[in-house]
């Protein structure tokens, strides 16, 4: 039972490091991104205070109080000179001294940036570890996410001057900058989304389910590929018309979101082909009798000309094993042809 426990506390905190990230991804602004560090970083730590310390192209002094919240620190904070002896110096990623303090620093070698937590009670041995993880990663989020915020505003100062210099002379060639901007955008977002669906596409995919399934294999958490097929789509097209079969795609789309979790990873590998990763210690059963379930559910609501089937592989990744995520969707690929096989004889 304790074990459990704790396997099921692992995965509850990578889920909400992996929610950190997705959200860091999306802030343009650092006052925002501080926030989140610091609530996220507290709740996850128990700590009752923090200080950030960053040097570099970018430099920061931020305090967190016990409840995450970030307020601008100087030399006279408590833990100030802890986090700039750690600063550039040789020595290991992670230091304790004492049993309430840790100090994290990244690189682990010639440290730009540290954090100082502390706790009201002794740290844990049991507890070291978990901690030492969970703070190197949020700090390494934090300090990727706050050196893209000051690039990308010291981008936007710069071409906000030269624009204000040309903006007279200018003003069709900045429009057509904007309609190019604007064209660009749609073919990123086209590049990594399935159109049809609105899911992601293969490269959608292997974007954001590379992610995960690294950090997944470095927390030794359980994961799942699955491979869905959509059956007798060829037929329908055929008989139905490709209308028809667009149609069955979409809605085999909305059954198999509906089947998993919204920070699962799902998308259509094209034509009639589905791929997910999902974050779960459960057997793959678990996700497969869900997916069963809603299919017959969607099945009884509206009469429409065909039945929607879904021939279903799933594959646990070995959280020990050094195989790429490309194998496990293979294997997927290879246990729904068997499944699919089973129910043609």
């Amino acid at each position: 039972m304790a074990q459990a426990s704790a396997r099921m506390r692992e995965i509850q905190q990578l889920q909400a490091l992996l929610t950190m990230s997705r959200e860091l991804m999306q802030v343009d602004d650092a006052t925002a991104a501080v926030a989140l560090t610091g609530r996220t970083m507290l709740e996850l730590s128990e700590g009752n205070g923090a200080l950030l310390l960053v040097r570099g192209d970018i430099s920061e002094s931020i305090g967190f109080d016990r409840s995450g919240r970030p307020y601008a620190a100087d030399s006279t904070h408590g833990w100030h000179r802890l986090a700039l002896e750690r600063l550039g110096h040789e020595a290991d990623g992670v230091s304790m001294p004492s049993p309430r303090t840790m100090v994290v620093g990244v690189p682990m070698q010639q440290a730009m940036a540290v954090l100082v937590v502390g706790w009201e009670d002794d740290t844990r041995s049991e507890t070291w570890s978990e901690r030492r993880r969970i703070l190197e990663t949020i700090l390494e989020l934090t300090v990727a996410t706050l050196g893209r915020i000051s690039t990308r505003s010291s981008l936007e100062g710069l071409v906000s001057t030269q624009y204000e210099q040309m903006a007279s002379t200018a003003q069709a060639h900045a429009d057509e900058l904007a309609r190019r901007d604007e064209t660009e955008g749609e073919i990123r977002a086209l590049a990594l989304i399935d159109v049809l669906t609105g899911l992601n596409n293969r490269r959608g995919f292997f974007v954001q389910a590379e992610h995960m399934f690294k950090l997944a294999q470095r927390n030794r958490t359980g994961s799942l590929v699955i491979y869905a097929d959509i059956d007798d789509l060829k037929l329908v097209n055929d008989q139905l018309g490709h209308e028809t079969g667009d149609r069955m795609i979409r809605e085999a789309a909305d059954v198999l979101r509906e089947s998993l979790r919204d920070t699962d990873v799902l998308a259509r590998f094209g034509g009639d082909e589905f791929v997910a990763f999902a974050l779960d210690d459960a057997h793959p059963r678990v996700i497969l009798t869900r997916l069963k379930e809603n299919l017959g559910a969607f099945n009884l609501m509206q009469e429409r000309p065909y039945r929607l089937s879904i021939s279903i592989g799933a594959v646990r990744c070995n959280p020990g094993g050094e195989a790429p995520l490309l194998d496990y969707v293979r294997l997927a690929d290879r246990e729904m042809y068997l499944h699919k096989r089973r129910c043609l004889h």
